[in-house]
């Protein structure tokens, strides 16, 4: 049997027939190049590109076919002087200098599209207009569209005026024989410093100081996935509420350090809530993911278990971690919201922190829990998709 020798190949992927547009445009970016396919996007790093120069010669030996350059050898900052794409959008040009060009077959980029449709997560930016509605009961269907709009949108919705009767409330986002999430509480919480109606009081939310942002109940298997904080009477000082949407800053912690994000997605840390009459322990990553979505954050900082990890490992996991909160700290990542008598903010639990500043005065919200799959199955009926599909289906 004939040894064989393992060698880097360039293999011919089949291509569009001479004549046939393949690609619209190239974009040449800051750090990538852009290919465009009809309502295809996809992304190359140029320092991939030239780690993948097919050039026979300077890049691949003549007789072996194998790679002559260690990626090592590039610069990180790499960047081509002119891109273009040629022999009827067959071959891409990329002109690095005066002396030096790759040509890329299309066929074998697209075989290799790392970066297909790739959605770039930009600094985050929020306005508390965007997620606050007024109350008018004349115009409940509209209400419920833009409650559905602005949760999808934006992961929660600050809706003014509604009123006092918690019941009702709770009606508008529940389905026909559903109910809300009780937990270790009971079924609402009163929270207020003298309360006295909830089981398991003895935590930060029944007392008047501030609070910083977290997600609510990370420390059991499934946390409910909507919470609702009505003001019943507000404080006398201070007592407003800041959420920000740490799905949407985790894909831009993604963006500008992927180290930190890959540490807080893959390294399991405890949640653990200890309290006189109960105690529950998760353990898991802060962020987690189902590919490249984010499914859930969990992010607690007052029941976080002490790190045990291993000693080369604690200070770059803190960093991570003060990167990330850097980002959900900035004023310009938070919706800060004081909300009246009668007013509510509803937000998803797997994808908001929400803090509390400190105050004085007797300060009344209640809060109360709801599962995703009920919201969405009361509120999706009201989404102009869904009306559209409808329309279409009856005519």
């Amino acid at each position: 049997m004939k040894s064989v020798r393992p060698v880097l190949r360039f293999l011919q992927y089949s291509i569009p027939s001479k004549g046939q547009q393949r690609f619209l445009h190239v974009e040449k970016r800051k750090d990538h190049l852009r290919l465009i396919d009809n309502n295809d996007t996809m992304d190359y790093h140029y320092i991939w590109l030239r780690h993948n120069c097919p050039e026979i010669g300077k890049s691949i030996h003549p007789k072996t076919g194998e790679r002559v350059v260690d990626c090592a050898e590039i610069s990180s900052t790499i960047e081509p002087e002119h891109v273009e794409l040629i022999d009827s959008e067959r071959k891409l040009k990329v002109t690095w200098s005066k002396d030096y060009s790759s040509l890329f077959d299309v066929a074998f980029l697209l075989a290799n599209a790392y970066g297909k449709n790739r959605i770039e997560a930009k600094k985050p930016n929020v306005k508390v207009a965007d997620i606050e509605l007024i109350y008018d009961k004349t115009q409940n269907e509209t209400y419920l569209k833009n409650c559905y709009e602005r949760l999808k949108n934006f992961g929660l919705v600050v809706v003014r005026q509604r009123g006092l009767d918690t019941e009702e409330i709770i009606k508008d986002f529940l389905p026909c024989g559903a109910s809300v999430v009780e937990t270790h509480f009971g079924r609402i919480e009163d929270l207020r410093t003298d309360n006295t109606t909830n089981k398991n009081n003895d935590q930060l939310g029944y007392t008047d100081a501030a609070i910083n942002l977290h997600t609510d109940q990370p420390f059991i298997a499934d946390p409910p996935g909507m919470q609702l904080l009505q003001c019943i009477r507000r404080a006398d000082t201070g007592g407003s509420n800041s959420l920000v949407n740490a799905a949407h800053s985790a894909l831009y912690l993604r963006e500008i350090d992927p180290n930190a994000y890959y540490m807080l997605t893959t390294i399991p840390v405890h949640f653990h809530r200890k309290q006189k009459d109960f105690q529950s322990i998760h353990i898991g990553p802060i962020i987690e993911t189902n590919g490249d979505e984010i499914k859930q954050i969990r992010h607690s900082y007052f029941t976080l278990a002490p790190f045990n990890f291993p000693y080369w490992l604690t200070v770059a996991y803190y960093n991570a971690y003060r990167k990330y909160a850097s980002i959900l700290y900035d004023t310009q990542s938070q919706y800060r919201v004081q909300l009246e008598r009668g007013d509510f903010v509803l937000y998803d639990n797997y994808k908001m922190l929400h803090a509390r500043e400190a105050f004085t005065g007797p300060r009344h919200l209640r809060g109360v829990y709801f599962r995703h799959t009920d919201v969405w199955k009361k509120l999706e009926k009201f989404s102009q998709d869904k009306k559209k599909a409808c329309q279409k289906l009856n005519n």
